[in-house]
């Protein structure tokens, strides 16, 4: 229950499990609706630190009438900014990214607390990565912007210029999750500015504040009112969001169950939808590999930000030759963790984001211990305040558990013992999700063979996690993982409209094959079929020389150009 007390504060009564706590004063934390703090509306979300338990925040969500005013707000000054210089576009970027870069240490800090990770992991897995993102991005935005020129393969277009032209979809909705809740949002929303679109960001209800803040960043360098528009929602006044009439295209970085929805929803509308959705990384660990390497990618992989990443390994298979040393291993680098509050120092594994996630991470593993996996470490939910679970280890869950089959999302590595490098791809293949995969071995040949059998939109070896961070790769799958591309150049063209142009400079008195259909345009079509696409080079001779004796031919493409042209096959 809580108490009104001032347009900006409330005072909320707080029952955790396990006691009572104080009433206390929270800030209340309203959208950012045409570069102005909207009323909110819609339901109160109460935000709680996952280390503690206590209240620190409430977020007053947007209602359908404010959803309405920001779509409309954004397709106004779409309009305007997609007419933007993009010198003008690229300086508001560099102004965001040096924001960022200012005030990295607060920003980290508002990670931690909403979200849980430690301070260091909001740094190196979010602040960092959305620096690196944004320069990368406004880069490659403005070699867009100019357009990408085209070689005409065919020779009597060669003479032609043409282009690629990269336009602004215009309102570009973009939905995304809690476990990176600053550096996902930020990089499409980079994305989606450079591109000359206007943004409706909906933040992650766990995680609002980190999207709030963004949009802050936003008018702090100079973007103009209506172009970034921050609105808490709802799941059911999200829905209105992704089927809005001014909204383009629909971006959502979420679960499985929340893509589903989204893409039904705006199928009907119908929008164009890009969905990066759940991942079950599996990571093989070859008969050949650094154990030692292994081990400590392996336990990063999968503990990092307490396992909440779509791209976090929650799959092992390790050939049985290596299979004892690297058990020993992972164990010993398990046991050297912290377990500890996000903001507390030193501290390697915050909590997770919510009991409910605990819940399920726990059911998950309960399920697999009764179901003939051996408990090596973990698997009890800890006494005491906060959402934290243990790092879990388990050897052998059986492949048809949901540990193995599902989203985990929480610190537990699933290890399983095969007989050959071809096994393990088997299993590894066994999934609905095919978003990321690993692995880890010495020889070129065996990763080659990772490489090319692993099912998954990006694929690494002997590392993990790093593609996230690095600009150029992108983040994209397929099967139950999504559709469309995020991040590097195709995440660019994500965000814009492609479309072909081109000029002729020299035209002739009408286009080649152009009205009207008498006998010498059917001589000439005969002859343009022989030439272009008969296999001997006496057949082409014969063709192309009627071609040059054909008048209509001669009055509407030189046979020079023809000739000359740079590119004078098909081939």
């Amino acid at each position: 229950m809580s108490e009104q007390l001032l347009d900006d504060s409330v005072l909320v009564d707080h029952e955790p499990d396990g006691g009572v706590f104080p009433a206390t004063v929270v800030p209340v934390i309203r959208p950012i609706v045409d570069g102005e703090r909207s009323q909110g509306a819609g339901q109160t979300l109460d935000l709680v630190d996952p280390s503690d338990g206590v209240p620190f925040a409430r977020v007053a969500c947007a209602g359908p009438e404010e959803i309405d005013q920001a779509a409309e707000a954004a397709a106004r000054s779409a309009a305007l900014w997609r007419s933007t210089p993009f010198d003008e576009r690229g300086a508001a970027l560099r102004r965001l990214a040096k924001l960022i870069y200012e005030q990295r240490f607060e920003i980290a800090e508002l990670i931690a607390r909403e979200q849980g990770k430690p301070t260091v992991e909001a740094l190196t897995l979010e602040i960092l990565p959305a620096l690196d993102h944004l320069r990368f991005i406004t880069n490659r935005a403005e070699r867009y912007h100019a357009g990408l020129s085209v070689d005409p393969r065919h020779p009597f277009y060669a003479h032609k210029r043409a282009h690629y032209l990269y336009d602004a979809l215009g309102v570009v909705a973009i939905v995304t999750p809690s476990p990176l809740p600053f550096a996902i949002p930020l990089v499409q929303l980079a994305a989606a500015l450079a591109m000359g679109n206007a943004v409706l960001l909906k933040p992650s209800q766990r995680t609002p504040l980190c999207g709030l803040r963004i949009g802050e960043l936003a008018e702090q360098a100079g973007f103009p009112a209506g172009v970034v528009n921050v609105i808490p929602a709802v799941p059911e006044d999200t829905l209105r969001l992704v089927t809005h009439p001014k909204v383009d295209k629909v971006f959502v970085t979420g679960g499985l169950e929340a893509g589903q929805h989204v893409m039904a929803a705006a199928g009907c509308t119908p929008l164009p939808v890009v969905l990066c959705l759940g991942g079950k990384h599996p990571t093989i660990v070859a008969g050949d590999a650094d154990v030692d390497l292994a081990a400590r990618g392996v336990v990063w992989g999968a503990l990092a930000n307490c396992g909440q990443n779509c791209g976090a390994i929650e799959r092992v298979y390790v050939e049985e030759r290596v299979a004892s040393r690297f058990l020993d291993r992972v164990i010993v680098e398990v046991d050297r963790l912290i377990v500890g509050g996000a903001l507390e120092e030193g501290t390697d594994i915050g909590p997770l984001s919510s009991p409910e996630r605990r819940e399920h991470v726990h059911r998950q593993v309960t399920e697999a211990v009764d179901g003939g996996a051996k408990l090596l470490r973990g698997g009890k939910i800890p006494d005491g305040p906060g959402y934290f679970y243990p790092p879990t280890v388990l050897l052998d869950p059986p492949q048809d558990s949901a540990l193995m089959q599902d989203e985990t999302l929480g610190p537990v590595i699933p290890i399983v013992v095969v007989e050959s490098l071809e096994r393990a791809i088997l299993l590894a293949n066994d999934s609905k999700y095919a978003l990321s995969a690993s692995g880890w071995t010495k020889s070129a040949e065996h990763a080659g063979r990772l490489m090319q059998g692993l099912q998954a939109g990006v694929v690494t070896i002997n590392d993990v996690l790093y593609a996230f961070g690095e600009p150029a790769a992108t983040w994209s799958g397929y099967r139950r993982s999504g559709i469309g591309q995020n991040h590097g150049t195709p995440g660019l063209r994500e965000m814009s409209r492609q479309r072909f142009v081109s000029f002729d400079p020299m035209p002739g008195e009408a286009p080649v094959f152009a009205f009207p259909y008498d006998a010498e345009m059917s001589a000439m079509v005969r002859s343009s079929v022989e030439y272009l696409h008969t296999e001997g080079w006496l057949s082409r001779l014969a063709a192309i020389v009627r071609l040059f004796r054909s008048k209509r031919f001669r009055a509407r493409l030189h046979p020079r150009r023809v000739v000359f042209a740079k590119k004078n096959s098909l081939r």
